[in-house]
C-alpha cells in the first residue's frame, strides 16, 4: 500500500458527556480534518490529515423506508436495495444512509448536497463494524485509508483496518 491515508477513530459509550466529550472534540481539532457523530448509545470522532466523515446510526425501523430508500439511493443502489433479503433491511438501509452521510460531512455540505450525491473518484467509504444495532462508515479523500479504531470494551466487534 502507498501513500494510505491513516484515519484515527475514537467510539465512545452514551454515557461520555459533557465536559470529557468536548475535550475528546478539542484535542481532535488540532488534526487538519475531523468529524463527529452522535447516535442512541455511542459516539464517534474520526481524525485524518485528509478530509474525513464519520456517521453512525442505531438501527431502528422507519416508518416511510421506502419512500426514504428512493429518495436517497440511485437507480442501482435502489434496484439492489429492493432484490435483498426482506428480514435486513432497515439494517442496509441504515448503513446505506451512514455511507452517504459520511460523505456529505466530508465535503462540508451535509444533506443540502443532495442525498444521492456519491463520492468522485480518489475517495475510499468504509463501513464500521459496529456492535448491534449500530452500523457507521468513514468517507476519507483517499484511494487507500488504514483505519485505526480507539476500542472500548464492548463499542466494537473486529475490524478489518484497511480498504482501498
Amino acid at each position: 500500500m502507498t501513500d494510505a491515508v491513516l484515519v484515527s477513530i475514537t467510539i465512545v459509550p452514551d454515557e461520555v458527556r459533557g465536559d470529557e466529550l468536548r475535550a475528546r472534540i478539542a484535542s481532535a481539532r488540532a488534526t487538519a480534518h475531523h468529524s463527529v457523530s452522535h447516535t442512541r448509545g455511542m459516539s464517534a470522532i474520526a481524525c485524518s490529515e485528509a478530509r474525513v466523515g464519520i456517521d453512525l446510526e442505531a438501527v431502528r425501523p422507519r416508518v416511510m423506508l421506502d419512500r426514504l430508500a428512493r429518495r436517497s439511493m440511485t437507480a442501482a443502489e435502489l434496484a439492489s436495495f429492493a432484490a435483498g433479503p426482506e428480514g435486513d433491511r432497515d439494517e442496509r438501509f441504515a448503513q446505506h444512509w451512514t455511507r452517504v452521510e459520511a460523505y456529505l460531512k466530508a465535503i462540508g455540505e451535509g444533506v443540502r448536497a443532495g442525498l444521492r450525491t456519491r463520492p468522485p473518484t480518489g475517495w475510499s467509504v468504509v463501513d464500521l463494524d459496529l456492535v448491534v444495532p449500530h452500523v457507521g462508515a468513514i468517507a476519507v479523500e483517499a484511494s487507500e485509508v488504514v483505519v485505526s479504531i480507539g476500542r472500548q470494551a464492548g463499542m466494537l466487534t473486529e475490524h478489518p483496518g484497511t480498504s482501498g
